[in-house]
C-alpha cells in the first residue's frame, strides 16, 4: 500500500482546512478572554500619526500571508484576527465615552437605539421607527444578542470577529491576483476605517461585512470569469448598502459592467442583465421583508435620506430642514418623512439650481477637501492614499480590457454618481461609505501595482499562491447571506412577551421590570481599588474623563452626577418598552441572569428625563409565569 493512500493521510487532509480555521478562532477567543492590557492602544487611536506605524504593519503580516496552503490560511487568519481585536481590547481596556459607547462598553446614540429595538425583538415586540430605517443591522444584532443570551461583551466580539474574516478574505482574493504587498495594503486599509467601529453598535459593522465578502467574490468572478460568483457578490453587495445606505448607484454600474465583461461574441450578456437586476431587487425585497415583520408599522425604510436632499438643494447638511422648521420635531414617521420631501421639492421648485450647486459642492469637497481617506486620522497616509488611488485609477484605464480593471472602473463611477447623494458634510469619515470602504481599499494597492510594473520593481507585486482557491468564500458568504436574511425573522417568530407578576413598591417609587444580562454593564469603581480599568469595571476618573468632549451637556452632568460604586446597564422598561438607563448601586447588583423588577424613579433633570435615567433603590427577581 502506498503511504499516501494511507487512512491517517485522507484524515489528515479533512482535518488541516477546518484546523486552520478553527485555531485561528481559538486563539481569538483566548485574546478576548485574556485581555492583555498593554496592547490594543495605539491601533485604535495613534497608528496613522505617520507611514512608519502602517508600513510596520504590512511587514509584520508578510511573513504569514505569504504562506500558502492551510498553513498559510492558519497564519495569516490568526495574525488577521488578532489585530481586529486589539481595537476593541482598547475601547474594554480605557472605559473610554465617545459617540456611539459609554464607558468603554454601553451602547449610546444611535447605538442606544438598534441594542434596545434589537433586544424589543427579543422580548416579543417589534423595532421602532428609528431602527425600521435599516432594519437588517438590528434584526441581525437581535439574532446574535439571542444566540449569546443578550451578553453584549460576547455579541460585539462576535461581530468584529465577522468583519476581521470578511475583509481576510478579501484581501487574499486581491493577493491571489496582484500579490502579496497588494493585498496586505488592502487589508491594512480597511482594518484603518474598521478600527474606530469595533465595538460600537452601528451599521458599519455588518456594512463592511458584507461588502467585504461582496467584493471578494466579485473580484474572483472577474478573475476567473465565473458569472454565477460575481452575481452572489452582487446580493451581497445590495445587502450591504441595505444595511448601512450609501452610493446606491453603484449597483446599477455594477450590473452594467458584468453585462459587458461576460458579453462574449453577444453584444451584451443577457444573462447577466436579468440575473444582476434580479439578485439586485432580491436584496431590496430581503431588506422589506424583514422590515415588514420585525420593523414598526410606521417604519420607512431609508426615510432619513429626506433630510439629506432637504439639505443638499438649501446648502446646509441634514439638520438644514429642523432648523428651517422647527415645527417638524413634534413629528413622526410616515408624516415627518412626507413632511420633509415636500419641502425638499418645494425649495427645488424655487431653486431650480440649486441641487446642481449642491452636487457640485458635494463633489468637490468629496474629491479636494482631503475626506476621501479621512478615516486613516494621518494627513501623510490620507496624501499617500489619494496619491496611489489616481494611478489606480490611471493603471485600470490602461487594463481595461481585463474584468478586475472594468470592474474596479464601474465601481468608482457609480460612487462618483452617488456622492451628492451621500454628502460628505453629513458625516465624517466616510462613514455613509462603508459598503464601498472596499472600492477606496483596492485602488491605492492597485496603484502600487502600476509604480512596481514602471520601476521594474516585480517582486513586490509578484503573486504567490498557486494553488486553487478554496471555497471557503462561498461557503462563508452563502452562510452569513442566509443569517442575515433568516435570522431577524425567525428570532421574531420564535421570541415571545415576557409574563411575570408585578411587585409593589414605596410610595414615592415606581415600578419598571428589566431583563439584566451577563457581560452588559459596567461598574464604577473608586481610582485606588483597581490598578487600571478593565471592562466592566471603570475607575471613576477615567468614566468622567470620557465625558469632558460630550456634544450633550444635559447628559454629561446626569453622567458626572452618579457617584462612585454604581453599576449602569442599558435596559428598557418590558411593560411599556420605554428605554432606561438603569443606575443602582454595585452591591445590589444582581450577579445571575433574568427578570428583575425594580423600584426607584427616574432623574428630575428634565432635560435628561428623556433618555431614560432611572435609579434604582431595590431590585427584586421574578419568576416568569
Amino acid at each position: 500500500m502506498k503511504f499516501a493512500q494511507l487512512p491517517i493521510n485522507g484524515l489528515q487532509r479533512s482535518l488541516f482546512p477546518i484546523l486552520s480555521v478553527a485555531a485561528p478562532l481559538l486563539i481569538y477567543t483566548a485574546l478576548i478572554i485574556i485581555r492583555p492590557q498593554e496592547i490594543g492602544l495605539a491601533a485604535r487611536y495613534d497608528l496613522t500619526s505617520g507611514l512608519i506605524p502602517v508600513i510596520a504593519l504590512i511587514l509584520l503580516l508578510y511573513p504569514a500571508y505569504r504562506l500558502s496552503g492551510w498553513i498559510g490560511t492558519l497564519a495569516s487568519l490568526s495574525l488577521t484576527l488578532i489585530l481586529f481585536a486589539l481595537p476593541l481590547l482598547a475601547l474594554w481596556n480605557s472605559g473610554d465615552s465617545f459617540d456611539g459607547a459609554m464607558g468603554g462598553l454601553l451602547p449610546s446614540t444611535d447605538a442606544s437605539g438598534y441594542y434596545w429595538d434589537a433586544r424589543r425583538v427579543l422580548e416579543g415586540g417589534t423595532f421602532s421607527t428609528f431602527s425600521s430605517r435599516r432594519p437588517l443591522f438590528p434584526g441581525m444584532l437581535a439574532a446574535l444578542l439571542g444566540l449569546t443570551q443578550q451578553n453584549l461583551q460576547v455579541t460585539l466580539a462576535i461581530l468584529v470577529a465577522i468583519n476581521a474574516i470578511s475583509c481576510f478574505f478579501l484581501a487574499r482574493e486581491i493577493q491571489r491576483t496582484h500579490g502579496t504587498v497588494t493585498g496586505l495594503l488592502v487589508i491594512t486599509i480597511l482594518f484603518l476605517f474598521y478600527r474606530g467601529y469595533a465595538g460600537i453598535i452601528f451599521t458599519e459593522n455588518l456594512g463592511l461585512a458584507m461588502a467585504a465578502v461582496g467584493f471578494a467574490l466579485l473580484w474572483r468572478g472577474a478573475s476567473q470569469r465565473r458569472v454565477n460568483y460575481c452575481l452572489l457578490g452582487l446580493f451581497l453587495l445590495t445587502l450591504a448598502l441595505n444595511a448601512r445606505a450609501g452610493a446606491f448607484f453603484i449597483l446599477p454600474a455594477l450590473i452594467l459592467w458584468g453585462t459587458w465583461s461576460f458579453r462574449g461574441m453577444a453584444r451584451f450578456s443577457s444573462r447577466f442583465l436579468l440575473g444582476g437586476a434580479s439578485v439586485v431587487l432580491l436584496g431590496f425585497i430581503v431588506n422589506s421583508i424583514v422590515l415588514k415583520v420585525v420593523g414598526s408599522p410606521e417604519g420607512i425604510a431609508f426615510s432619513n435620506f429626506s433630510y439629506s436632499l432637504y439639505g443638499l438643494i438649501v446648502g446646509g447638511n441634514w439638520t438644514q430642514v429642523l432648523t428651517d422648521h422647527p415645527e417638524l420635531e413634534n413629528l413622526s414617521d410616515p408624516e415627518l418623512s412626507e413632511r420633509i420631501y415636500a419641502l425638499a421639492f418645494e425649495a427645488l421648485r424655487a431653486n431650480p439650481l440649486g441641487l446642481v450647486t449642491g452636487s457640485l459642492r458635494a463633489w468637490n469637497q468629496f474629491l479636494f477637501n482631503d475626506y476621501v481617506f479621512s478615516f486613516t486620522r494621518g494627513i501623510k497616509v490620507n496624501f499617500l492614499l489619494q496619491f496611489l488611488s489616481i494611478f489606480g485609477l490611471f493603471f485600470c484605464f490602461r487594463q481595461r480590457r481585463e474584468p478586475e480593471a472594468l470592474l474596479i472602473i464601474a465601481s468608482t463611477i457609480g460612487i462618483l454618481a452617488s456622492v451628492p447623494f451621500v454628502p460628505p458634510w453629513d458625516v465624517p469619515e466616510m462613514r455613509p461609505y462603508a459598503a464601498t470602504i472596499p472600492v477606496f481599499a483596492i485602488l491605492p494597492a492597485l496603484g502600487l501595482v502600476f509604480f512596481a510594473k514602471v520601476i521594474d520593481w516585480q517582486q513586490l507585486v509578484r503573486v504567490t499562491l498557486t494553488e486553487n482557491p478554496s471555497q471557503s468564500l462561498v461557503i462563508f458568504s452563502t452562510i452569513f447571506a442566509l443569517f442575515v436574511c433568516i435570522a431577524p425573522i425567525t428570532t421574531k417568530i420564535f421570541s415571545r412577551v415576557p409574563q411575570f407578576t408585578d411587585i409593589a413598591c414605596p410610595a414615592g417609587t415606581e415600578a419598571i421590570y428589566v431583563r439584566i444580562s451577563p457581560g452588559s454593564s459596567i461598574n464604577l469603581v473608586d481610582d485606588n481599588s483597581i490598578q487600571q480599568t478593565r471592562v466592566p469595571n471603570i475607575k471613576i476618573s477615567d468614566f468622567k474623563k470620557g465625558l469632558e468632549g460630550f456634544d450633550t451637556p444635559a447628559i454629561a452632568q446626569e453622567y458626572n452626577s452618579v457617584s462612585v460604586y454604581s453599576s449602569l446597564i442599558n435596559a428598557f422598561n418590558l411593560k411599556d418598552k420605554r428605554p432606561i438607563l438603569l443606575i443602582t448601586s454595585t452591591p445590589q447588583m444582581p450577579k445571575e441572569s433574568g427578570l428583575f423588577g425594580v423600584c426607584g424613579n427616574l432623574t428630575a433633570n428634565p432635560e435628561a428625563k428623556i433618555y431614560g435615567f432611572f435609579y434604582a433603590e431595590s431590585l427584586k427577581k421574578l419568576v416568569a409565569n
